[in-house]
């Protein structure tokens, strides 16, 4: 490899720049938006409870029960909440978006030493435009801390294997341990499969090589191993056998397919689906490039072996590591999108290298999806303007008014600020190549749709706003009530605003005076295995969910 030039360090510099600001600008304004889902604030019930308790090992989660999750991403969010005392919507989501940032800088550095800057930057730029890996990126789950720490520990590893293995990867060793702290033992063996498979491929073929192979992988492993356990044994040493219940429960029965209520249930078709739509417009490319590819070829086997052989290592690297992920996840009767969120990194620079060779005979095809993209964007910009002022449509004008409800002083000024500056670092690298036009206008489109469209009606889904208003203050006394439970399906986000232990109403029964959280389709069935006797106090509906759906909040009487 060539020294780069003066021009060239100072187009990387400014790629750079472009990629991490952008990177601040798809997570910054988001964090702030009140929690609608069960996952987040599962999680942030967590760290919560971290502060509340002073338990950092093993806290009660909802219930009381087991956190499902080993705690490092709750060890974050607690630690970034103790200034200000309190666990919020935007601590419980910071410690991810600071790894969506720091990964995103990483990974274009890590390319743009390794293939073109124009290559670089254009998977950068896929991956944060990918809408599954965005989404992800401003979420209090765990799943990006995993994807993060797992694909940079396998970037790590890769780095390493080039430099001919010199020394100890002390730094693939650190995210690996990372890993496996955020969401288990998968953490450690995935990312090591991962390479030790690559090395066998491109690798001697002979038993020696193999047990080679597995000695260097274990070398990395056991260090890792051994300062994981330490968890592992103090979490065992407070909960006793309901702790090792909860491992088995969550990472040996979800693999085994063994779980009794079997969650996320799918068959591999819909992993496949859920990344096909992950990566769109990319898919396009590779579809169109696939076809008469396979006309050329003569034989399914001969066509693989002599793309493997013309490919870089970094590209067979990133093959294995993409395959391998989506390959495993698809194992388990669980499956979930957000599962294969360590194997984007990999299908970005995989498409990148495709679309910037594509993109050369495709210049005018790919000027008009731009083009597209950018009047499709603006146009739901101007009908949600439209909505606030002209009340054609009441539903339209509700989720107007929900999105200028939800705009902050804060998120509009930071909206302003990195808007500026994105449009300062756009005009210094004089972005003209069409790749990167697409690649720039379907990131503003994912943002804007993300604020004028979903943004809205997840405001008016989370029952934050219910919780603090008056009518639920008059009609609910807090401090009148010991215990609140829930039933059919956890009230986590409501548990996390009242800053109150919600727990699981049961066939054995609920004590009088106690609070229920229950949908309206259950209530008929709290009656008849749980209490006979309530009486409502309260009820939100979201507007967008049925009837059905509308929580419930019920008195038990004697």
């Amino acid at each position: 490899m060539s020294a780069p030039t003066n021009e060239d360090t100072t187009n990387r510099s400014q790629s750079l720049w472009l990629v991490i600001t952008l990177a601040l600008f798809v997570t910054l304004p988001w964090l702030e938006r009140p929690f609608y889902s069960r996952g987040e604030p599962r999680e942030a019930l967590v760290a919560q409870s971290m502060l509340h308790t002073g338990n950092w090992i093993s806290p009660p989660a909802y219930n009381g029960a087991v956190p499902s999750k080993p705690p490092f991403s709750h060890w974050l969010i607690s630690l970034v909440s103790l200034p200000g005392g309190e666990v919020t919507e935007f601590t419980s989501r910071l410690p991810t978006a600071v790894a969506f940032i720091l990964f995103s800088g990483a990974f274009y550095l890590f390319l743009a030493r390794r293939v073109s800057s124009q290559s670089a930057l254009v998977s950068s730029l896929i991956l944060l435009g990918c809408a599954e890996w965005f989404r992800a990126g401003v979420s209090c789950r765990v799943d990006t801390i995993l994807s993060t720490s797992l694909a940079g520990a396998l970037l790590a590893l890769f780095s390493w294997q080039e430099r001919g293995r010199r020394g100890f990867p002390l730094l693939a060793a650190l995210l690996i341990s990372v890993a496996a702290l955020t969401k288990g033992p998968i953490g450690v063996a995935l990312p090591l499969a991962i390479f030790g498979l690559y090395e066998l491929l491109v690798g001697e073929k002979s038993i020696r090589n193999v047990f080679r192979i597995g000695f260097r992988c274990a070398g990395i492993a056991l260090p890792v191993i051994a300062v994981v356990s330490l968890w592992y044994i103090a979490g065992y040493l407070q909960r006793g056998d309901e702790f090792i219940d909860k491992i088995y429960y969550e990472n040996f029965a979800r693999l085994t397919s063994s779980m009794e209520d079997e969650p996320h249930k799918h068959s591999a078709f819909y992993l496949l689906g859920m990344l096909m739509v992950g990566v769109l417009p990319w898919t396009i490319p590779w579809l169109t490039s696939a076809v008469p590819a396979v006309r050329r070829i003569q034989g399914v086997r001969h066509g693989v072996v002599s793309r493997w052989r013309s490919a870089t290592n970094l590209q067979r690297f990133s093959c294995v590591a993409a395959m391998f992920i989506f390959l495993f996840f698809c194992v388990p009767s669980s499956k979930r999108s957000v599962y294969i969120l360590p194997a984007y990194p990999f299908i970005a620079f995989l498409a990148g290298e495709l679309v910037v060779a594509w993109g050369v005979g495709q210049a005018k095809l790919l000027r008009v999806i731009s083009s597209v993209i950018v009047w499709f964007a603006a146009s739901v910009v101007i009908v949600a303007c439209v909505g606030m002022v002209v009340p054609f449509r009441p539903e339209l004008s509700g989720l107007s008014r929900s999105l200028l409800e939800s705009l902050s002083p804060l998120r509009v000024g930071t909206l302003v600020v990195l808007s500026v500056v994105l449009g300062r670092r756009v005009r210094e690298l004089e972005m003209k190549e069409p790749v990167q036009r697409l690649s720039f206008s379907l990131i503003g489109a994912v943002v804007v749709l993300s604020l004028v469209v979903v943004e809205p009606i997840l405001y008016q889904m989370s029952p934050k706003r219910w919780l603090s208003s008056a009518s639920f203050q008059q009609s609910v006394d807090l401090a009148k009530y010991e215990k609140f439970y829930s039933f059919g399906s956890e009230s986590y986000a409501s548990s996390f605003y009242l800053q109150k232990p919600f727990y699981t109403a049961t066939a054995a029964g609920v004590p009088a005076g106690s609070l229920v959280f229950v949908e309206q389709r259950n209530i008929e069935r709290l009656k008849s295995e749980v209490a006979p006797h309530v009486k409502e106090v309260a009820r939100f509906s979201s507007g967008i969910e049925g009837a059905k759906k509308a929580l419930v909040v019920v008195e038990v009487l004697p």
